[in-house]
């Protein structure tokens, strides 16, 4: 939902060529870059190049948006004591902790990539020496005070947010230190970044509580309702990394699940899990019942999105998964969960 996350990246699924210029695609090895060029400019000027190279904010920011927005969405249409929902103020500080929590991980995931980037994607900001790593610890710094300073007025959203951040901070060392996992486990990377973007879809709950006036539920009410509308965006953002990662004939260096279940394992899980995503809203929404439910329905919409991507792949004997499909898939997701959320509680 983000930024190009590599095999084992914690960065949650993203949108787009930033989610996007892939970093898996094997490419012909180039000379390594300087460990530590001189510095291309100041601060201000190696960020830019960052954010130009590895995370263009327009597209960040409109990922970001449907994703919180379309989230939040979905708790309102799910939960029968809320009558009447629109985002507000706390949506917007949602937007902006999402923005930035993006941006961190794909720091985080341009540190652990550098000695892979260096070898197949040269052209990267980190890996041709336009940012500098010191440039992006201390971004990791002062993103995490930011958030932490940003949502300091919801103690359940500040303590998702902080775990979250503490979590990535110790699976970006185990990488960067002990050397595991290694970049080509992708499985293992996947379930090990998971925790990431359940800590964030959780720190989305806990602000659509506050906002609502029902963050004084119990944990295990909060948690037994929250558990089902999880899934739902977990199973959407697992068909998301395998698409992402769907090639016919993986290259040497190439990072694919194919790799790992074969081509028709690995497409019949990425369409799997997002029939499975959209049947568990379908269970929990019961749009069958009529009513304002009946927007529950548009769940079904990014299925068919994901079934004409699988045709046109089998069809065409293509190389890699429609890229259309791979970007819009998850916005799709989300801005169903908003028509939801907004029709549902009208």
């Amino acid at each position: 939902m983000s930024p190009p996350p590599s095999s084992g990246s914690t960065t949650p699924p993203a949108t787009a060529p930033p989610v996007s210029a892939p970093t898996d695609p094997a490419a012909p090895a180039a000379p390594a870059a300087p460990t530590d060029p001189a510095a291309p400019g100041p601060f201000t000027v190696r960020l830019g190049a960052f954010l130009r190279g590895s995370f263009p904010l327009p597209l960040s920011l409109v990922f970001a948006t449907v994703w919180a927005v379309g989230a939040t969405g979905l708790f309102a249409a799910a939960d029968a004591r809320v009558e009447h929902w629109r985002p507000g103020w706390g949506t917007v500080g949602a937007v902006v902790t999402v923005l930035v929590d993006l941006l961190l991980l794909r720091a985080a995931d341009d540190l652990r990539d550098l000695p892979y980037d260096r070898l197949h994607n040269p052209s990267r900001p980190l890996a041709r020496g336009a940012v500098l790593p010191r440039d992006l610890y201390v971004l990791a710094g002062a993103g995490g005070a930011f958030l932490l300073l940003l949502n300091a007025g919801n103690p359940a959203a500040l303590l998702l947010i902080a775990a979250q951040l503490a979590y990535t901070t110790l699976l970006v060392g185990a990488e960067l230190v002990l050397g595991w996992p290694r970049g080509d486990a992708v499985v293992t990377g996947v379930l090990l970044s998971s925790p990431v973007q359940v800590l964030l879809n959780l720190y989305l709950y806990a602000v659509f509580l506050h906002d609502v006036g029902l963050d004084a539920d119990s944990v295990g009410h909060a948690a037994r309702h929250a558990l089902p509308l999880l899934a739902v965006i977990m199973l959407a953002a697992t068909h998301h990394e395998l698409v992402r990662k769907i090639v016919r004939e993986p290259g040497p260096h190439e990072r694919t699940y194919v790799r790992v279940f074969g081509l028709r394992t690995t497409v019949a899980l990425a369409l799997g899990s997002a029939a499975a995503s959209a049947a568990v809203s379908l269970a929990v929404l019961r749009p069958w019942a009529g009513g304002a439910a009946g927007w529950g329905w548009s769940a079904l919409l990014p299925v068919v999105l994901a079934a004409l991507a699988a045709r046109r792949f089998t069809r065409d004997a293509a190389a890699r998964w429609p890229v259309a499909a791979v970007v819009g898939y998850l916005p799709a997701v989300f801005l169903c969960q908003l028509l939801i959320g907004l029709g549902g509680t009208s």
